[in-house]
């Protein structure tokens, strides 16, 4: 019964201790920013409540301060801790000009002053019902204390010339996969000056797979499209667009089409507008067998070969014929690499060319409508071109390669 006495005594004892010591004064306030009914704030101030004791983690709350005009509308921003001690609100937007009211909430501080008369209480208090007092909530209560509301109020008077806008520095970007690239923001404001602000905005990129961005030098990760912005604030630039290619032989090839797309129509896609399906020119510089070693000739050759079967599916009709008469260069041409590079007579040329329609008519209607071509071609006689004058039916002058 002694014990049970002891223990109640105890614990009121306690209680009043405990109602002393959260019933804090503002003695732990060092200063407030801006100060209460400062006048000519700039519009980018951020509310700073700095304290002596360090800030209570779990104690804070998104609206432990809380910023309203003087309309009463809140201000919508974030709030933080800055250096443990300092209780800082980051409006979203800048203040525009006018009369702003600030309230502070109770928040706990965190008083590690040690041999406290509090704590030497709380920790025998905590020592009847614990064996490791660490566990005793209310030990671990004893070195918090609470502050009182803080009110007052601060004037922005915004005279700083504001943004009107802000621009990219490129209006579209082909990059190549193996290169960086830099690029820059501009913000122009209405006093008509203009300043660079590229270190402080914000990159919006569509698809950062494609493109990646280290303050302003922008690093290809793989090929592909994507559109790129830069925000500062509330403002964003307009959208460009960014592409990143595969450069072979200093050919700059297509994007890899949708397969699906692709193939889905009887001319597919050609997307840099050359008269060559992109699968088809890319395959011939990435994956093409290179009969002869003259990698480039042969690339070339293949390129004028691929745009004559083309012009098949486009015209199977073979009017005026001139669907026969590319088909021929192109065969003519292959003709003349072989004469001026004495290379061995062989089916090399035919091969080159069957291997390179199976790949133009992978499809069962750009089969079909080739066939219908070569019918136009059925029960007549051609003659062949003077080796000669073979050089002249290529597109490119294949000497010099």
């Amino acid at each position: 019964m002694l014990n049970l006495i002891k223990k109640l005594s105890l614990l009121f004892l306690f209680s009043l201790t405990l109602q002393a010591q959260t019933g804090l004064s503002q003695k732990h306030l060092i200063s407030l920013s801006p100060e209460p009914s400062a006048q000519e704030i700039s519009a980018d101030t951020s509310i700073e409540v700095q304290y002596d004791l360090n800030i209570s983690k779990h104690s804070l709350h998104k609206r432990a301060i809380v910023l309203t005009n003087v309309n009463h509308k809140k201000i919508k921003g974030k709030v933080s801790i800055k250096n443990a001690n300092t209780l800082i609100f980051t409006p979203n937007e800048e203040l525009g000009s006018g009369e702003y009211r600030v309230k502070v909430k109770k928040i706990n501080l965190q008083d590690y002053t040690p041999n406290t008369r509090f704590k030497r209480f709380a920790k025998r208090f905590c020592s009847y019902f614990y064996d490791d007092v660490k566990e005793c909530r209310l030990y671990r209560y004893a070195s918090r204390v609470k502050t009182k509301p803080i009110k007052y109020s601060f004037s922005v008077d915004d005279n700083k010339p504001k943004i009107v806008r802000i621009s990219l520095s490129k209006s579209n970007i082909q990059l190549n996969e193996d290169n960086t690239t830099t690029i820059s923001v501009n913000a122009k404001y209405d006093d008509n000056t203009s300043i660079d602000i590229t270190n402080s905005i914000e990159w919006i990129i569509s698809n950062p797979n494609i493109i990646s961005i280290d303050k302003n030098i922008i690093t290809p990760i793989k090929e592909g499209t994507t559109t790129l912005q830069a925000k500062f604030n509330n403002q964003t630039t307009a959208e460009i667009s960014l592409t990143v290619y595969k450069e072979i032989n200093g050919y700059k090839l297509p994007p890899e089409p949708d397969p699906t797309i692709n193939n889905s129509t009887l001319l597919g896609i050609d997307s840099n507008n050359n008269g060559v399906r992109d699968d088809v020119e890319r395959w011939i510089f990435l994956e093409m067998e290179i009969y002869n070693g003259y990698e480039k000739i042969e690339q070339v050759i293949a390129m004028q070969e691929a745009k004559a079967n083309q012009m098949a599916m486009i015209d199977p009709t073979n009017a005026y014929d001139k669907v026969h008469d590319v088909m021929k260069a192109a065969l003519d041409c292959w003709a003349w690499y072989s004469h001026s590079k004495s290379l061995p007579f062989d089916d090399g040329m035919m091969k080159f060319s069957r291997i390179l329609q199976d790949k133009s008519f992978n499809t069962k209607e750009r089969l079909k409508t080739y066939w219908q071509y070569d019918s136009t071609l059925a029960g007549r006689v051609f003659s062949s071109t003077p080796t000669l004058k073979t050089k002249t039916q290529c597109e490119i002058s294949i000497d010099e390669l």
